[in-house]
């Protein structure tokens, strides 16, 4: 970095950016918690748990391509202060139905259809946004910096809403989660971004197909995001699914599977504290091959191991999803063009997640024949064979860190 570059803490448009990103990162944080023993309060099956997740999810997948789109085309600030108000709406509803005792599955279902339609806006252009507030030399400190907050608000917040669940009720968690929104979208109403030219914006189609061509030009972003729709599908979607079924019956509800969230919470936290100082020379190389650190976590939950070991195998996990991130965020950021970074983001986001809904709505029902037990041992085989599958695209063994000069 040099010395004509301030530091990031003296950079009030990053500020607000950080105060809105952890906000309303703390409010997910909440929901994951209120919403699958909300949804087990109110009587849902194995498959109906997955169902619900599923309302919140797909949403995500069909929405995510016109969020990148729209974040590279209006204003990025503008799209992610709307998604918080629509947001706040919708989980404010959630908590009022809850706390009144008049919600039914079908409200959780079509309140996170609608909380996760927002989200697929806010995400890209949240990505996009990066690019327009914080200078090239500092990119890969400022994602170090948001998802080590964002892994502190998890670390903090499925204990605090698996006690308001225990407590007063999912519906407080979720009161919570719209007063989150409200304070992203203050930080962002706050924010002032840089002025800069303004091209011409091309027709909605074009900017699709100028960012698809992008992205089918670059084999390692194609890569890491077919390992993340993988991992999602048959790793991460399961163990959500069945994981707190596991949780309520057999270790001890809510407080447990917060647990074992904290564990994942703590080990995410040293992984984007890590990133702040540690640079890669090849960084996907390492993002790729640390997916296999889920495989314990999975297996030991299959093999009914006791709470506090299984919150100890979260830790790796934890480890490498905030580096995954950081690492594959910070590519994107850096070797994509800025005027097509939230489109990048929506791509990747749309396939990565694709498989995600898919792995919700089937784990509940395989669960059922087949058990919970050989859901997650499958789970935990994917997560170690998509590390030599993806390492395979020479791209993704040799991205530098830095662009390379033209010659």
């Amino acid at each position: 970095m040099t010395r004509s570059v301030p530091p990031l803490s003296r950079n009030p448009a990053f500020r607000r950016y950080f105060v809105a990103r952890t906000s309303s990162h703390l409010g997910d944080g909440l929901i994951s918690i209120a919403l699958l023993f909300g949804a087990l309060r109110l009587g849902a099956s194995p498959t109906e748990v997955g169902l619900v997740l599923l309302a919140g999810r797909l949403p995500v997948v069909v929405f995510t391509l016109v969020g990148g789109v729209v974040g590279d085309l209006l204003s990025r600030r503008a799209v992610m202060l709307a998604a918080d108000v629509v947001r706040c709406a919708s989980q404010g509803l959630t908590a009022a139905l809850l706390i009144t005792g008049t919600a039914d599955l079908w409200h959780l279902a079509a309140l996170q259809a609608v909380a996760g339609a927002a989200n697929a806006f806010f995400a890209p252009a949240a990505a996009g946004l990066v690019v327009d507030v914080v200078p090239e030399a500092q990119r890969r400190q400022a994602n170090a910096l948001v998802n080590a907050a964002q892994n502190a608000t998890t670390l903090v917040a499925p204990v605090g809403s698996a006690a308001l669940v225990a407590t007063i009720g999912a519906g407080a968690s979720f009161a919570v989660d719209a007063a989150t929104f409200a304070i992203s979208a203050a930080a962002l109403v706050a924010l002032k971004v840089p002025d800069k030219p303004v091209p011409p914006r091309p027709a909605l189609l074009d900017a699709v197909r100028h960012g698809w061509h992008d992205f089918r030009g670059r084999p390692w972003l194609q890569a890491t995001t077919i390992q993340v729709a993988v991992i999602n599908g048959a790793c991460i979607s399961p163990f959500l699914v069945v994981g707190p079924i596991i949780a309520d019956r057999h270790l001890g509800g809510p407080l447990a599977w917060a647990f074992i969230g904290n564990g994942y919470a703590v080990g995410a936290l040293l992984g984007s504290t890590l990133t702040l100082r540690w640079r890669p020379q090849r960084p996907l190389r390492v993002a790729v091959t640390i997916p296999v650190a889920l495989a314990p976590l999975l297996v030991l939950l299959a093999a009914g191991a006791p709470v506090p070991v299984l919150a100890a195998a979260a830790v790796p996990a934890g480890v490498q999803s905030a580096i995954y991130a950081v690492l594959t965020d910070t590519a994107r950021q850096t070797h994509v063009p800025a005027d097509l970074v939230a489109r990048a983001t929506g791509f990747s986001t749309v396939v990565g997640l694709a498989a995600a809904p898919v792995g919700m709505a089937l784990a509940g029902p395989v669960a059922e024949h087949v058990g919970t037990g050989p859901v997650l041992l499958a789970g935990a085989v994917v997560a170690v064979l998509s590390a030599p599958l993806a390492l395979a695209v020479r791209s993704v063994r040799h991205l530098p860190a830095e662009p390379e000069p033209a010659l």
